[in-house]
């Protein structure tokens, strides 16, 4: 259990959320108890004045509900963390060669880690890595952190395993070498790569999309189409349902629920590409 709890503490860590933790446990129990209790009331209103019921199922249509909802609501409140952590983590990986970018052009005009990271905290349009400048800023000029410390701080903080690792590549030149820029530009050269890869992987998955998508919902319904036709006028009926409403079926349920699921695959591998 300690274990569990170490690992949520660490997701929340990551979500960005200013609560601090122990006040948004606080505030979790408290909601779920409350959501609890107000659905007993509500329930115990509704079922003594409109629905009567007595002994044993008045009980359970009373707790059993109210117990399930002050349920949700705790999971749902432990998820929003998760959640939160989850979109941050999008945001960074979808802007961070952008600024990584930014970043080597600053390096190369000298500028320190601490002159690279206030310019990113100012300019930078992705909200994550704002806050990951600011807070890199805030450790140095308001805590009295140094560098080193304070770019650690910021890693174990990032929701972003690459962010993280940046980090701890420049935590560690800025201790030996001090050639960030050789490090800033070495790694746009890795994420561009990379970047040139998932492209690559990501077209050839829409080219086999795409002729899925003709073969299932093109070629597919029309031959269907032309079968129960066929069956309508021969008068045949092998699936024991008439043709008119095997054909309605295909036609107002079957063709848009696929396309419907295609749509929501589509949404995944370009939400996960870009």
């Amino acid at each position: 259990m300690s274990a569990l709890s170490q690992e949520f503490r660490e997701i929340y860590s990551r979500s960005g959320l200013s609560t601090p933790y122990e006040d948004y446990m606080r505030r979790t129990a408290l909601l779920s108890t409350l959501t609890y209790a107000l659905s007993v009331v509500l329930l115990l209103i509704l079922h003594t004045w409109l629905l009567p019921l007595r002994g044993l199922k008045l009980l359970m249509a009373i707790f059993i509900p109210s117990a399930t909802i002050g349920l949700l609501t705790l999971l749902l409140s432990l998820y929003y963390p998760l959640y939160k952590r989850n979109q941050r983590r999008t945001q960074i990986d979808d802007s961070l060669l952008y600024a990584l970018s930014y970043m080597a052009a600053l390096s190369a005009g000298g500028l320190p880690i601490e002159r690279i990271m206030e310019r990113i905290s100012e300019v930078e349009e992705s909200e994550a890595l704002r806050l990951i400048a600011g807070k890199f800023i805030a450790d140095v000029r308001v805590f009295g952190f140094d560098v080193p410390t304070a770019l650690r701080d910021v890693a174990r903080r990032s929701p972003s395993e690459l962010m993280e690792k940046l980090l701890e590549g420049v935590r560690n030149v800025v201790q030996t070498s001090g050639d960030l820029r050789g490090l800033l530009t070495y790694e746009v050269r890795r994420m561009l790569g990379r970047k040139r890869e998932k492209l690559k992987r990501m077209m050839s998955t829409l080219v086999y999309l795409g002729e899925l998508y003709v073969s299932l919902l093109v070629v597919a319904p029309i031959l269907f189409i032309l079968i129960l036709t066929v069956l309508s006028v021969i008068g045949g009926n092998p699936l024991g349902i008439p043709p008119q409403i095997q054909l309605n079926l295909l036609v107002f349920v079957g063709i848009p629920t696929m396309a419907a699921g295609f749509t929501i695959v589509l949404d995944a591998i370009m939400g996960g590409e870009e």
